[in-house]
């Protein structure tokens, strides 16, 4: 019954009430679109880091002397069982010539397995048994391409392959670098296993595999420290979610705009409606019934507002996602559920909110007076 009257009363101003739900609808959608594109972001941003959240970087210990790791160590994290893979790797600085151009950079020790699964190609094959291969920005300012040759350190090499440009990473930087096999590396450097990339079968076991490393090597001396790249996927994570509550947070501004609109139709809907109120109060409604009719109204404002508003929502998640991402497949994942339902969730708290003076204003008004009024 109480439903019935809400729908009833509304439609009596309607203008009013579409007004106040087009509120509703706008603050809702502004909540949710940008609730989406904040998940889409992190999601694209943490896509890159999907493959290291399960990896330790192993360095040794500068701060107590130690500038490598040595071949003992080595073996000792091979023999853990939970380790699925352990790369050594070596680098150094050196002179690449080509032609004309000379520029210094770092060469790595690599081997090929490990260069596939980490990175792209552009050009080329990676082939370090016959080859070296190249980063991006290295390539442009040498204007290198595949089958170039050139020199490190007087040692000729043909480059079999470039790679494509890198992000940010937490173990070796190849964009302006040389890769070459541990043979190749031999003829140019000295330079002992400098950092030691290791992957651990699962997600669960890394604390445990970081534990094993360091009672095993450091139990004598610090001399390795070993860096969870988890922690720092983990700190991003939050820098989003800080980042996205604080844009939501803006977009619920425009949601006291609705709020303030629903109090104005409530609010006037209670001086058109004095001497109805009246009557249903002289024919025995108690003042809890006045107050739920009322907030009644205000909820399906809400409800119709918020629900309209988290469909346009989605749509307005892929757009955002298409125009600033170029990519919409984002918004098809299940925390963007969250924000669609935290923005009815809002809205509809927003609408009860802002109909709860005007419940209570009506439910106060004696009979006698309200059927006096004209």
């Amino acid at each position: 019954m109480l439903l019935e009257l809400a729908r009833r009363n509304l439609e009596r101003i309607k203008v009013r009430s579409i007004l106040a739900i087009v509120g509703i609808l706008i603050g809702v959608m502004a909540i949710g679109s940008i609730g989406i594109f904040g998940e889409s972001l992190k999601a694209a941003v943490m896509k890159n880091f999907k493959d290291v959240v399960n990896q330790l970087n192993v360095y040794p210990n500068f701060q107590e002397g130690y500038t490598y790791i040595e071949q003992r160590d080595l073996r000792s994290i091979e023999k853990i069982e939970l380790v699925e893979s352990v790369t050594p790797i070596r680098s150094d600085s050196s002179l690449i010539v080509y032609r004309e151009k000379k520029t210094y950079a770092t060469v790595y020790a690599l081997n090929d397995d490990f260069l596939k699964k980490n990175f792209k190609v552009e050009k080329g094959d990676i082939n370090l048994k016959n080859g070296c291969v190249v980063g991006k920005l290295l390539a442009d300012h040498l204007s290198l391409k595949v089958g170039s040759k050139i020199y490190l350190d007087n040692n000729e090499c043909r480059v079999s392959a470039i790679l494509e440009n890198t992000g940010a990473r937490f173990d070796i930087n190849p964009n302006f670098a040389v890769i070459v096999s541990e043979d190749y590396f031999e003829k140019i450097s000295n330079a002992r296993i400098n950092l030691v990339v290791v992957k651990v079968k699962s997600l669960e076991n890394v604390e445990e595999v970081k534990s094993t490393i360091e009672k095993t090597i450091n139990r004598k001396d610090e001399r390795v420290v070993v860096f969870e790249l988890k922690i720092i996927v983990e700190r991003i994570s939050e820098a989003f979610n800080q980042i996205n509550l604080f844009l939501i947070a803006i977009a619920s501004v425009s949601l006291l705009v609705a709020g303030v609109s629903i109090l104005n139709v409530m609010l006037i809907s209670t001086i058109e409606r004095t001497k109805e109120i009246g009557v249903m109060r002289a024919i025995g409604a108690q003042r809890s019934t006045v107050m739920k009719i009322f907030l009644m109204e205000a909820m399906v404002l809400g409800l119709i507002g918020s629900t309209i508003g988290a469909i346009l929502s989605i749509f307005g998640g892929i757009l955002i996602d298409y125009a600033l991402l170029k990519d919409f497949s984002y918004v098809f994942q299940l925390s963007t559920i969250f924000y669609v339902f935290l923005g009815i969730l809002i809205g509809v708290t927003t609408s009860l909110l802002s109909g709860l003076y005007p419940a209570w204003k009506a439910s106060k008004l004696e009979p006698i007076e309200a059927l006096r009024y004209e």
